[in-house]
């Protein structure tokens, strides 16, 4: 794409609000005022009570382009498509935008609730600069395309929210935009029709139509987009290919899971420090427990550089698992078993001495230290918790148990791009095949083999 070709330049983009509704309308009602008397407001500084929801965000999308905008909540992901919709001014920086615009930001935004669907399609499309007569030529494209045709005179009012988005995407995309700016509302409706939208937008960027999509669906964004921005808290962190997007977006999620884990396993267990200790030994259903005679007083995850205060291992690395153990009264046949979860699933893995070769047949008091080492695990990119249980063979009580005993996180590969699917915990080595079968009187035929390891 030749620099004349752009569709869109964001430089040096900022948006700051306040924290409060009170402090928001005290320096917008004192900005006005500045305004109006022909002063100048202090709009490109941080005052008391606000924060930068979009800090200094600059890029270039060309005519043709997918930019995909990924980030947790809260990063400025919404706050900055408002601004390239016109929504929001920027308190700093500037932005430029050639053509017409359709966005579709929020479900329902922009509609009259006591208006038809129709009559809303001719606001609307009035909003994107469309006379009354190419909406009318557009009316029953919009109408097929929503699949509303039963509903379409109906105030929207009673709308679903499925369907005002069927409604306010027809009307954005099918008003042949230049620019088509998308937040994440196509998750609302079902799979048909997202299909039917994912076809059209691609139909819309092959046209040379450049697109912004904002989405939490790494499937979404990579099959998509050419290029993607991973924001956080209002900056921009990741400029460059949707992948290098998709990774760094995976791996704050992981911290973020394991970090809100760690929260509230906390404040669990400082709610159950307030049970005597008689009853902790008594009863499960607490995160640490068991009858007292073996202790365990730390897990450890420790990485091949050595320990890591961050507990996030790179994709592949061989790992140990290290554990304080204090063993009261003399134990035999002592049994140590992990147990590893994953964010949507419990007992993907587990590791025990006996499974592993190591048997204590007889272990007298004093304290101890177990080590695990697990070469090159193939769990995914993700967050991950270890869980210790200690029994003897023979019994099933817990002399010891410890649910979240410890965390850690698996970051992405950066030279292997491992398509992110939250159903999925490991990684298995494979080698594909790709052959084209062909049948002749003479036997088969020189064949092209493809290969990927």
């Amino acid at each position: 794409m030749s620099a004349d070709n752009w569709a869109i330049r964001a430089e040096g983009v900022s948006k700051k609000f306040g924290l409060t509704l009170r402090q928001s309308m005290k320096y917008g009602l004192r900005d006005s005022a500045r305004k109006l008397a022909g002063r100048s407001s202090t709009t490109d500084v941080l005052r008391e009570g606000e924060f930068w929801a979009v800090n200094d965000v600059s890029f270039q999308l060309n005519g043709g382009e997918a930019l995909g905008i990924m980030g947790v909540n809260g990063c400025g992901k919404t706050t900055l498509l408002r601004i390239l919709n016109g929504v929001y001014a920027p308190d700093k920086g500037r932005i430029q935008i050639r053509g017409r615009v359709g966005a579709l930001i929020a479900a329902g935004a922009g509609f009259a609730p006591m208006l038809t669907g129709r009559e809303n399609v001719y606001v609307n499309g009035a909003l994107l600069g469309l006379s009354t007569r190419e909406i009318d030529g557009l009316m029953d494209e919009i109408i097929a395309f929503s699949e509303l045709d039963h509903f379409i005179d109906l105030p929207v009012r009673n709308y679903s929210s499925g369907m005002y988005v069927r409604l306010g995407f027809a009307i954005a995309a099918l008003s042949r935009p230049d620019v088509l700016l998308m937040d994440e509302v196509l998750a609302v409706g079902d799979l048909n029709f997202q299909k039917k939208c994912f076809d059209h937008i691609l139909q819309l960027k092959r046209q040379g139509a450049a697109i912004i999509l904002v989405s939490h669906s790494p499937g979404a964004i990579w099959s998509v987009c050419d290029r993607g921005l991973f924001m956080n808290r209002g900056s921009v962190l990741v400029d460059g290919p949707a992948e290098d997007a998709i990774r760094a977006y995976d791996d704050q999620n992981s911290r973020n899971a394991a970090i809100a884990s760690s929260q509230f396993e906390q404040a669990v267990s400082a709610h159950e420090k307030k049970i005597s200790a008689d009853e902790e030994k008594a009863e499960y259903g607490h995160t640490k427990g068991g009858t007292g005679d073996v202790i365990c007083t730390s897990v450890e995850v420790i990485g091949e550089a050595g320990p890591n205060v961050g507990g996030e291992f790179q994709f592949r690395e061989s790992i140990e698992i290290v554990a304080d153990i204090e063993v009261k009264e003399p134990q035999e046949n002592l049994l140590v078993r992990y147990t590893i979860d994953a964010v949507h699933y419990r007992f993907i893995a587990t590791l025990d001495n006996y499974e592993q070769g190591l048997d204590l047949p007889r272990v007298m008091p004093g304290h101890y230290i177990l080590k695990v080492r697990v070469p090159a695990p193939n769990f995914r990119p993700g967050a991950y918790v270890i869980n210790i249980g200690i029994t003897r063979k023979e019994v099933g009580v817990h002399l010891f148990y410890w649910f979240g005993a410890c965390r850690f996180v698996v970051l992405h590969p950066q030279d292997l791009f491992l398509y992110a699917d939250n159903n999925a915990v490991m990684h298995l080595d494979s080698k594909f095949e790709f052959t084209p079968r062909i049948q002749s009187s003479q036997g088969t035929s020189n064949v092209i083999v493809n290969e990927a390891s």
